[in-house]
């Protein structure tokens, strides 16, 4: 137990400290030795066979229920601050529920007075602590992976970025500090068995959304982070409702206990957590959140998009697989998250920002993820984990890669990286190889899309709907290649009368991370590969001798001519970089709208199963 409590705990200490110390050696010194401990930590927990579990005492669950208000009425107050009329609404209702929930929680003794205004009391019944408040098993290990080493890396690189944020210094050390704090929450929400605790953890990752994105305070920031509060908020609204139902219907509010009861309404009660997945993971129509947290510092949108926040999305619905799996709920999430994977591909085709592009492509792939959760065989939640761990490190490096040539050369656009590869043959060395990962083999998302096309289609004799599974794996990854191809071709490409410019060399601070993360992309799909298919260790030798010499290679492309065709004497200018694959507005109403309908039908089939 002591090692879950130094994930729980370590972060917070950490933290503290580095809002203390304005030395910048100092806080790297502390960021590496974080990551250092809560990786060993976490490679420890995940060879460990036991399953531990924590009972709160009643302090701590009172501690919880006081904190749960006084958020919501945070909430209420930032949408009343800033006139925020969805914001004000969805607050309230959750303040209503949860003041319910608590209410009706049978087996009340202890009496809570929050500001002298709310009387309520919040100790449960034995049939509701029969089940531990906080459960680790093996998928809480496995989150622990992507969470403390992907999520440490991103903390490492933030040092270096924020010494160039026009900021004051303690307001450098507290973005620092708060995002070790958010990998404490995500640690304890991805072991969370109490549906209360685990609607007040979500809740404090919404909160960590709205801070980190509101961080540059500006006018555009602030819209975005309202964006993101309300958008979430609707995932804290369908939570408790979830809960309420477990009350109500079977007296619980433990996830393990809910999931072991028959009858009723508990597909519902499960429904309902399973569209807060949707919600969390960004899905359309719900992606907007997720992409207008791009305007945040770019750890924001790397520790966003790879490693932890969109991460709660898959993995609470490999949590409810076990029950949703063979059920028309899990059949529809499936259906969602394929088309999810589609669309969002397509839609990143009409964006030119690049880390809106990054964006979409997240979107779309952890509608893949959840697609092959919700089918829940044994084989497909192999798969499903396996995307979700590379693509944490693909989409990280890609991250943090984007933010070198937004902080160091000021390119946020593709058209302004025409060129690049002379620029920063490094950072477009990392850009390359992240695309590579994420389309190419031996690297886990091209071997997973591949296995999991073959696993789908297997079942096909038994559900024929997940025909339209198999048809999106192809049809997105398709789409997403394409969309990789795009970007490249921007950083590959230049005029033929434009001179190579000198290279600015990569900075220490950034360079560590990406390197890290690149051999851990290489390392991890290699032993990924040799589990699958027991094939030797030489298979790393290609993309190991790549990621080395891939600087090498894209800084000696400068002496190639680029000129343009001719037809009949005149200049024909194409540029791949700029082909744009933009909906109408009329169709893109038609698939939010569409998707809303699915988002909804969820609950309907949960309540009529």
């Amino acid at each position: 137990m002591e090692m879950v409590l130094t994930l729980f705990l370590l972060p917070v200490v950490a933290s503290l400290f580095l809002v203390l110390s304005p030395n910048v050696r100092v806080q790297y010194v502390l960021s590496g030795a974080v990551l250092a401990l809560l990786s060993i930590t976490a490679f420890s927990l995940y060879n460990s066979p036991n399953i531990l579990t924590f009972h709160f005492p009643q302090t701590l669950n009172t501690f919880v229920v006081a904190a749960d208000i006084v958020l919501l009425l945070f909430f209420l107050y930032q949408g009343k601050k800033y006139d925020s009329p969805k914001v004000i609404i969805l607050a309230i209702v959750q303040l209503v529920l949860f003041l319910y929930i608590e209410h009706a929680s049978p087996g009340h003794s202890a009496q809570v007075v929050i500001d002298g205004l709310t009387k309520f009391t919040m100790e449960y019944s034995p049939s509701s602590t029969n089940s531990a408040e906080i459960v680790v098993d093996e998928l809480s290990k496995f989150m622990f992976l992507i969470i403390n080493i992907v999520g440490g890396i991103i903390v490492l690189y933030s040092v270096r970025y924020m010494e160039d944020e026009p900021v004051s210094p303690l307001k450098k050390q507290l973005f620092i500090g708060a995002l070790l704090v958010f990998l404490s929450v995500m640690n304890l929400i991805v072991c969370a068995n109490s549906l209360m605790l685990f609607f007040f953890l979500f809740e404090m990752t919404t909160l960590a959304s709205y801070v980190l994105i509101a961080f540059r305070n500006d006018e555009t920031s602030r819209a975005n982070a309202l964006k993101a509060l309300w958008m979430n908020q609707i995932g804290g609204v369908v939570i408790l409702l979830g809960a309420l139902i477990a009350i109500k219907g079977f007296e619980t509010v433990m996830l393990d206990t809910l999931m072991q009861r028959s009858g009723g309404w508990v597909l519902l009660s499960i429904a309902l957590l399973a569209m807060a997945a949707l919600v969390k993971g960004a899905s359309i129509p719900f992606e907007g959140w997720l992409l207008g947290a791009m305007v945040a510092p770019t750890p924001v949108s790397a520790m966003l998009h790879s490693a932890t926040m969109v991460k709660i999305a898959p993995y609470l619905i490999l949590r409810l697989a076990p029950v949703i799996g063979s059920t028309a709920v899990g059949g529809m999430i499936s259906i969602i998250g394929s088309l999810v994977f589609v669309a969002a591909s397509y839609l990143a085709l009409s964006r030119s920002v690049f880390k809106e592009i990054l964006g979409y492509s997240t979107v779309a792939l952890l509608g893949l993820m959840m697609a092959l959760a919700a089918i829940g065989t044994k084989e497909s939640i192999m798969l499903a984990m396996a995307l979700m761990l590379f693509h944490a490190l693909s989409k990280a490096l890609l991250f943090l890669s984007a933010g070198v040539l937004e902080r160091v050369h000021h390119a946020k656009n593709i058209e302004e990286m025409k060129g690049m590869v002379s620029r920063s043959p490094k950072t477009v060395g990392f850009i390359i190889f992240g695309f590579m990962s994420l389309t190419l083999p031996p690297f886990g998302l091209f071997m997973g899309k591949m296995f999991a096309i073959a696993s789908v289609a297997s079942l096909l004799h038994e559900r024929p709907l997940l025909l339209i599974v198999v048809l999106s794996l192809i049809v997105g990854s398709a789409l997403l290649v394409l969309l990789y191809f795009k970007v490249a071709s921007a950083l590959l490409a230049s005029s033929s009368d434009v001179l190579p410019s000198q290279a600015t060399p990569l900075p220490l601070g950034f360079g560590i991370p990406l390197w890290l993360l690149a051999f851990l992309t290489v390392g991890m799909a290699g032993g990924y590969i040799m589990m699958q298919q027991k094939m030797s260790v030489m298979v790393l030798a290609l993309p190991l001798i790549f990621v080395i010499l891939l600087p090498v290679i894209v800084r000696s492309m400068n002496g190639y001519d680029r000129s343009q065709p001719y037809h009949c004497g005149e200049k024909e200018s194409f540029d791949s970089a700029l082909v744009y694959y933009k909906p109408s507005h009329y169709m893109q109403q038609a698939m939010y709208w569409s998707f809303g309908i699915l988002f909804i039908s969820v609950a309907i089939f949960g309540a009529l199963s």
